[in-house]
């Protein structure tokens, strides 16, 4: 800009001496005095975001290493992240959110009501469908739909007339205009992911992603719209890729893998595992960069991108971080284990560092946020207290099971095997599961069962996981299980399944101590025996897929391929909630069927 105006003043101060040297005419009339057309400014745009909150609707107490140690925070959820938003929100703000619920009670009690009234409330500018909203079917999404005062998104997915989702209104995209300015923001899901691992029927069709995205493009841009944003349900790598063979994006606001990112070195140095840069730069076929921006999981922070266009819509900046927004009170480890308030001094050490951190924000609760999540949960709370069935009988709960001929009545843990059965009949299209028996703390005793007993007997953070596997590679899990168990001293690890049965041999040396291995097939129900060669999908908790107490054989198929494997998210105890809500008449879970427990026999 300077140097357009220095000659501009040269070119006027050369006229000038040549009239003085050549007399001409006193008469002005000739000279243009227009001024000049303004300089079309640069625009800034602003987008908070948020991903895979899994109906995470409160904060969480949640470890930071803060300084010279570990202090224990309240973090996000709903109420706070609605405070970052409100106070940062300006007139070219968008709030969008990447999609994905599910995975605690309450979605398993209000089948994503509060979340989307939470929604609601936030003013969100887009939403896109994430594969866990088609959970409950589609008639529950429809209703989550219907409710909604904000568009909902997904371009390539294509309810038929047989769908409850027909006619419901989800669009390609939206464009928002601000200040003058418009922005495209198209949605797109991930479709395999979607039709294999939620609920959703063939009355609902897809379209290919890559093309879908660049349709819908080619319709922005014939709208003289050249700013456009892909509101993303692809997961980090397939956002990657499709930056890398679509051009016209200018920002992916990602969702479906969770991924922390950061480009301050802040939150690695708390402690947590980020992935890659915010945002991760790639770059399209026509050699434009493209930003991708995710914002980690569960309501714990919000990304803020600040995004710059040139008056050409090109964009000459774009940087950012997650926010992630903390609490009182800040708590630290006793001498027992156990955590304590800090003292003056070390809450006032936090609360510097928080002040002069990028990333950290000390945020109080928003009350109308509050308000509207209190109904749903003051009922969740209460429900925690109710009984969701009965125990017919008392029954086993020895982790490594003593000796039984086949025929006889089974020894070993039947709390980890209806564990796995419940696990597997809340992943509809899983072939298997498999639990280990130290994951289950308490046994079934005859007598009432409430919602509380189901958290004491699966205690702990971990989720539902899913890995995709040959049989051969099932038949290692289960040795590679039953040796750690045996000869390590951690018995926990000895395993219990669901449609997968066999004999146990535990003198044997490794390698021959599983045999007989037979599956059910989940659609007949006949028995036969394991298929070395084929692929099953085994459902197992995400402390065992990762290849926890010796489960070495589900970390081994993971790392040759990371795409065999899925967390679910969904909380540990969650399946056995809706086992006894579901799939027990009455709620009574009887006497064990030997035919169906997965140890055929033992034998020391």
């Amino acid at each position: 800009m300077y140097i357009r105006r220095f000659r501009l003043c040269a070119g006027a101060l050369s006229l000038a001496l040549l009239t003085a040297c050549g007399g001409g005419s006193d008469d002005d009339d000739n000279h243009d005095t227009t001024p000049p057309p303004p300089v079309a400014a640069n625009y800034q745009l602003q987008i908070l975001h948020t991903n895979d909150h899994h109906s995470h609707l409160d904060g969480s107490s949640y470890d930071l290493q803060l300084g010279d140690s570990v202090t224990r925070v309240q973090l996000g959820g709903f109420s706070r992240l609605a405070g970052v938003i409100n106070r940062l929100r300006t007139p070219d703000t968008l709030v969008l959110n990447s999609g994905e619920l599910n995975g605690t009670l309450y979605f398993s009690l209000f089948k994503g009501e509060p979340d989307f009234k939470l929604f609601n409330a936030l003013g969100l500018d887009a939403y896109q469908i994430g594969n866990h909203e088609f959970d409950e079917g589609e008639a529950v999404l429809r209703g989550l739909i219907d409710m909604a005062t904000f568009p909902v998104l997904a371009a390539n997915v294509k309810p038929t007339a047989r769908s409850p989702l027909h006619g419901a209104p989800i669009k390609p995209y939206v464009i928002r205009e601000m200040n003058g300015q418009k922005v495209g923001i198209i949605g797109i899901l991930k479709v395999e992911k979607t039709v294999e691992s939620s609920m959703v029927t063939d009355a609902v069709e897809f379209t290919e992603e890559i093309s879908t995205v660049r349709e819908n493009i080619a319709e922005l841009r014939s709208q003289d719209i050249d700013k456009i944003i892909v509101l993303s349900h692809l997961g980090y790598d397939g956002d990657i890729a499709l930056a890398r063979q679509v051009d016209d994006i200018d920002v992916i606001i990602g969702g479906d893998t969770h991924e922390l990112l950061d480009s301050t070195g802040e939150l690695a140095g708390m402690g947590l595992d980020v992935k890659g840069e915010y945002p991760t730069v790639a770059t399209a076929p026509n050699g434009k960069p493209v930003y991708i921006a995710q914002a980690w999981e569960m309501a714990h922070g919000i990304g803020v991108l600040n995004v710059e266009f040139d008056p050409q819509g090109e964009i000459i900046e774009a940087q950012g971080n997650i926010v992630l927004p903390v609490d009182k009170p800040f708590l630290q480890a006793n001498a027992d284990g156990g955590f304590v308030p800090v003292d003056a001094g070390r809450e006032s050490q936090v609360e510097s560092i928080i002040a002069s951190s990028r990333t950290l924000t000390l945020q109080q609760p928003d009350p109308a946020v509050d308000a509207i999540l209190a109904p749903y949960a003051a009922e969740l709370e209460a429900f925690r207290g109710e009984t969701l069935g009965s125990i017919a009988q008392t029954m086993p709960f020895d982790r490594i099971p003593a000796a039984f001929a086949a025929g006889d009545t089974p020894t070993g843990s039947y709390a980890a095997y209806y564990v796995a059965d419940a696990f597997l009949k809340y992943i509809p299209h899983a072939d298997i599961a498999i639990q280990n028996s130290g994951g289950v703390r308490t046994q079934f005793l005859q007598g009432p069962f409430t919602v509380a007993d189901a958290y004491t007997m699966l205690p702990f953070s971990n989720t539902v996981a899913t890995v995709n596997m040959r049989g051969d590679g099932v038949v290692a899990v289960l040795e590679d299980a039953a040796d750690y168990a045996l000869t390590s001293g951690s018995t926990g690890a000895f395993p219990y399944a669901s449609h997968l049965r066999f004999d146990v041999f535990k003198s044997q040396a490794k390698g021959s101590r599983i045999q007989n291995v037979e599956v059910k097939d989940r659609d007949t129900g006949v028995w036969a025996p394991i298929d070395l060669a084929a692929t099953y999908r085994v459902v197992t908790n995400s402390f065992t897929a990762l290849g926890k107490d010796g489960y070495d054989a589900f970390a081994e198929a993971i790392a040759a391929d990371p795409g065999v494997h899925e967390d679910s998210h969904v909380g540990y105890a969650v399946p056995l909630v809706e086992y006894f809500q579901r799939h027990l008449p009455g709620g009574v879970l009887p006497a064990l069927d030997p035919a169906e427990y997965s140890l055929k026999s033992a034998t020391d």
